[in-house]
């Protein structure tokens, strides 16, 4: 198919969260959409996919099992497999669409990190490659979260960092918006699978998006608000699939911050004997690049560490971890943040119970606790390591 491009027609650059690709047949939504706005609007097209629903964790958790401490290098070298694969369906699907569509690896993103290879530092972009691929084919397809440090190496931008790898995209190739599809309405005043009555915000200002982010809400990647503002890209976050006008979603970047409630679901607490030790690992996580949150509770000095992730042992040395307990924060709306921490089967309750105090409506008295869903995971998340079974041991047979 040959696109028509206006005389200076930025590119659109739409991202799309791995709960798009549930199934195969999300590479035919995405693809049947991408077409859509590509035939309309008669512009290039970056698209940013990341890994099918449940992929990355499914390494991961092979990558457990065959060794302790992965060198990182090595983890980054699987664990960005996910992106590969869903780069190379979608251009499939694309291309039964009727479209051409060139895939890309992370050397031709223009992305450069810095760090440890399953963690790294986006440093720079720049739109040199990006713009060449796009002058020989209107859509491109690339892998989110993904760069290449100073050796050419493949290297992870850290887990759900497809957001930051589009909007430096974004802001490279100059475009003013970036869309940032996922499995949620826009920006939710709570995790609307947790909170029913969470609302949905129609803007929000960068730092009112980067502030639930810095406390652990699953938003917008934190980097990636950070490189928006810094290149005046506006973000729109939106649900997938997309059924509605082009005004819907949340718009980030001009607008008032939001008060929020914030569940550390996916992250362990961790308590030091004093805070200048807390300070300390603090700071060696963030390091590692990490988040991280710190609080007090009960006089003790506390932080959260995302669940089982690979080189923290090291920094908890000094600290034990409190079993079964989760981090609730509420973000209230004159800038102050209080930390509750609950039993872990009990969060979802506390959140519905302080969203209330936050939003509140003398028509709509929150109800019984609503367990959470299980998170969606595509059938197709083991077709690079099988379905999950024993590793053979020393004395068995190999096959």
């Amino acid at each position: 198919m040959t696109t028509r491009r206006t005389p200076d027609g930025r590119p659109l650059v739409l991202k799309f969260g791995g709960s798009a690709f549930a199934d195969l047949d999300g590479y035919h939504r995405v693809a049947r959409y991408a077409v859509r706005r590509v035939t309309e609007e008669k512009r290039p097209l970056v698209v940013v996919a990341s890994a099918m629903s449940g992929t990355t964790g499914r390494l991961q958790q092979t990558l457990d099992a065959l060794v302790e401490d992965p060198p990182a290098d090595a983890a980054a070298m699987l664990l960005t497999t996910g992106e590969t694969v869903s780069v190379a369906l979608l251009a499939a699907a694309l291309d039964a669409e009727g479209v051409t569509a060139r895939p890309l690896p992370a050397a031709d993103t223009g992305l450069l990190a810095e760090g440890p290879g399953d963690r790294a530092r986006l440093v720079s972009a720049t739109a040199g490659t990006l713009a060449a691929a796009l002058a020989d084919c209107p859509v491109v397809v690339v892998p989110g979260g993904q760069a290449v440090d100073a050796d050419g190496r493949t290297v992870m931008l850290g887990r759900n960092s497809s957001d930051l790898s589009a909007v430096a995209a974004a802001a490279a190739l100059g475009a003013d918006t970036c869309e940032l599809f996922s499995d949620v309405p826009g920006v939710c005043t709570a995790d609307p699978h947790l909170v029913p009555e969470a609302r949905t915000l129609s803007r929000i200002s960068y730092e009112g998006v980067r502030r639930m982010s810095r406390h652990g809400a699953k938003v917008v990647h934190e980097g990636a608000v950070d490189w928006a503002e810094r290149g005046g890209v506006r973000l729109l976050c939106r649900p997938f699939p997309w059924y509605e006008g082009p005004d819907g979603g949340t718009a980030v970047g001009t607008g008032p911050e939001a008060a929020a409630v914030v569940v550390h679901k996916n992250s362990d607490v961790w308590c030091f004997r004093s805070a200048r030790q807390r300070r300390a690992a603090g700071e060696c996580l963030w390091a590692d690049g990490l988040a991280v949150v710190e609080f007090d509770t009960a006089g003790e000095a506390c932080l959260t560490v995302p669940t089982a992730v690979r080189g923290v042992a090291r920094h908890l040395r000094a600290a034990r971890r409190l079993d079964d307990l989760c981090l609730v924060t509420t973000l209230w709306p004159d800038g102050s943040t209080e930390h509750t921490v609950v039993p872990r089967p009990e969060a979802a309750a506390e959140a519905r119970r302080r969203h209330a105090l936050l939003y509140p409506d003398p028509g709509n008295t929150p109800g019984p606790a609503v367990p959470p869903p299980a998170k969606a995971r595509s059938p197709h998340s083991d077709v690079l390591v099988g379905p999950t079974r024993p590793l053979p041991t020393e004395n068995s047979p190999l096959t």
